[in-house]
């Protein structure tokens, strides 16, 4: 219990806190949301991913692994969310929401501190990878996902193909695979700007949390959704690593990581490209909420791969 309450104070409350400020900046300022988005997207998200794989310390091996395990993981919530929706007869916009719900966990600014906690130093290099990877593919595909909502997907591919984060993404990775290091003034200028990320997406959370119709919460697609992030992706996330073969810190990392809640850049990718914006948000709250009970089970659970 002393744990849980650690965790609860390091973790959930600074996050809280930045929710709450979004919320009453929302309440009395009415900002332009779409306007963060963009500086989100265009701005501190590709600053954060040069920095990130450009300084990273990772061995190639163990960053394969962790490659790999994302990307199956990432194909298989994909199918599954996309099966249960036309099975269900989503409409579009609810369709893509709970693709985005399904598919992106919340594994940076609550997954990494998170496994600070629960596997230390080691676990967290090892998380700090998979966030990259993570955001490198929330703002590919993820903007892929959004952007069908409104275009077509010719256009949605074209959206994506403009994306900076894909060219950042290219640098970052081709820095790390050759192991030339920024210089201090460069990697100290991606890391303060790309530092930014989380509070900026956390605001926007707040902000759309506030603009929310929460009646809405009775709609039997979002807590579909719901079920979706909490029980199935473990589940799913539990088949990945046993087809994989992975074990030990590797696998109980990367379990706990993708358990996480829903994205909060999700509702970035709505709020920009179109879509389900309320559900979304309306989803990343209950599942944040709903992980203080569940996710000191998934860390157990993870403690024995």
């Amino acid at each position: 219990m002393q744990a849980y309450f650690a965790i609860f104070g390091s973790v959930s409350v600074p996050i809280l806190m930045a929710c709450l400020l979004g919320y009453l900046y929302q309440a009395f300022k009415s900002p332009d949301t779409k306007m963060l988005a963009d500086l989100s997207l265009f701005v501190l998200s590709p600053c954060l991913i040069v920095g990130s794989l450009a300084g990273s310390s990772l061995d190639s091996s163990s960053f394969g692994h962790i490659a790999l395990f994302t990307a199956l993981q990432t194909a298989l919530c994909w199918a599954a969310s996309l099966a249960a929706g036309k099975a269900l007869r989503f409409d579009r916009s609810s369709l893509r929401s709970m693709e985005m719900t399904t598919i992106f966990a919340n594994s940076n600014n609550y997954g990494l501190p998170l496994l600070l906690l629960a596997f230390g130093t080691e676990g967290f290099a090892i998380g700090v990878t998979n966030v990259v990877l993570h955001i490198v593919l929330v703002n590919t595909l993820g903007l892929y996902i959004s952007s069908r909502s409104s275009f077509s997907p010719r256009q949605a591919a074209v959206a994506m193909a403009r994306n900076p984060l894909i060219y950042a993404a290219a640098v970052g990775l081709l820095l790390y695979a050759l192991r030339i290091p920024l210089p201090d003034s460069l990697a100290d200028g991606f890391r303060l700007i790309g530092g930014a990320y989380a509070a900026v997406v956390l605001l926007i959370l707040g902000m759309q949390l506030r603009k929310a119709n929460w009646r809405s919460g009775m709609r039997r697609e979002l807590w579909i959704a719901v079920a979706m992030r909490i029980a199935g992706v473990p589940l799913l996330s539990w088949l990945t690593i046993s087809l994989l073969g992975l074990r030990g810190l590797e696998a109980s990392v990367l379990f706990v990581q993708s358990s996480m809640p829903s994205a909060i850049n999700s509702v970035v990718m709505m709020e920009k490209y179109g879509g389900d914006p309320e559900m979304t948000a309306l989803n990343v709250a209950i599942t944040t909420v709903a992980s203080f009970l569940y996710l000191p089970l998934i860390i157990h659970w993870a403690h024995g791969f």
